[in-house]
């Protein structure tokens, strides 16, 4: 099992989240003036039976259901992020995995520039480098041979325009390219059917996003999302939609941070070996708790999480379950 799938996942700091309805009373910018930031060692447990990623090295036949693995992790340095902000705390400088991007289930390593303007709001641009990498199979369709595995990753450009005129409305565009080290889907099938197969190519992102506070430690997001994968092979260029609502309570030296999503993806064209036309629907909860301070050890905190999703397709090959269980220690400077 690839264990680097569950990234989105165990990468958490959700306290972070609320930081952007929470006005500072410490600074008076935006930011605290000089540098900051978070690194994290974290450590779990992860489980999957997804054939098309991860699941069994060699198959006898593409109607095999995937075992179901489990295998422990370590991350050292797991979520690490360093800022700079400059004189007046409105302008700041970032390099590393963003924390909301992380309490999202969405982490990306990025550099970038922000700027906040009072009673208008704080823009964002950043370049996704894709140091990120994660594991797929070289061939998903090899039969009676041993899969290989080789690294994708995503290289992307970024804008963000977040607290939009004093309110909780975020919006962002990205765009960028899923790059694999070694594409080699459909090897032993006609040059045609490993076009149509082709999973490199263009994506396009767009999201509308709402942090409301319910209470003055009670906060909830809501957000819609639009994704556009432009793949080389027709039968995996999709387009995906996602709605997504994130609770976020606070207490006093900790964080409690429960997610839902659901994420509907339908594909371009038919696909060359199973004959439809895929369409996935996607079910995943993630919880994530964080405490602060432990020991009285300033900036030392630990987190747990436990988070579950479900894919299921109308192409049995596609379909999957991931179990993540995870606990981690983090230093904040």
């Amino acid at each position: 099992m690839k264990v680097q799938h569950y990234a989105g996942l165990i990468l958490l700091l959700s306290s972070s989240m609320v930081s952007a309805a929470e006005a500072s009373s410490e600074s008076k910018g935006k930011w605290h003036e000089g540098f900051s930031g978070t690194a994290m060692l974290l450590f779990g447990v992860a489980q999957s039976d997804s054939q098309a990623d991860s699941g069994n090295d060699t198959l006898d036949s593409l109607d095999d259901k995937g075992d179901t693995k489990t295998e422990a992790f370590i991350y050292p340095v797991a979520a690490s992020q360093v800022n700079y902000t400059f004189k007046g705390g409105n302008q700041q400088l970032f390099m590393g995995a963003s924390n909301a991007d992380i309490a999202l289930g969405r982490p990306n390593f990025q550099i970038g520039y922000g700027q906040h303007f009072e009673q208008v709001g704080t823009f964002k641009i950043s370049y996704i480098p894709g140091l990120l990498k994660s594991t797929t199979w070289e061939d998903p369709f090899l039969v009676g041979s041993k899969r290989q595995e080789t690294d994708q990753r995503i290289q992307a450009a970024r804008f963000q325009y977040q607290e939009i005129l004093g309110t909780g409305l975020g919006f962002e565009l990205a765009t960028g390219q899923r790059k694999i080290d070694d594409e080699l889907s459909a090897s032993n099938y006609n040059p045609d059917v490993q076009s149509q197969l082709d999973r490199e190519g263009d994506l396009y992102y767009s999201e509308l996003s709402y942090l409301t506070p319910l209470t003055p430690r009670l906060f909830l997001r809501s957000s819609v999302a639009y994704l556009k994968q432009n793949a080389k092979g027709d039968a995996m260029a999709s387009d995906t939609y996602t709605g997504q609502l994130v609770a976020v309570q606070k207490f006093d030296s900790s964080a409690l941070t429960i997610s839902i999503k659901y994420q509907y993806s339908k594909f371009d064209d038919t696909h060359p070996i199973f004959l439809e036309t895929r369409e996935d629907d996607t079910v995943g909860v993630l919880a994530t708790y964080t405490y602060d301070n432990i020991f009285d050890w300033p900036g030392v905190g630990v987190a747990l999480m436990g988070g579950f999703t479900e894919k299921v397709s109308n192409i049995d090959f596609y379909q999957s379950s991931n179990l993540v269980l995870a606990s981690g220690v983090r230093y904040v400077f």
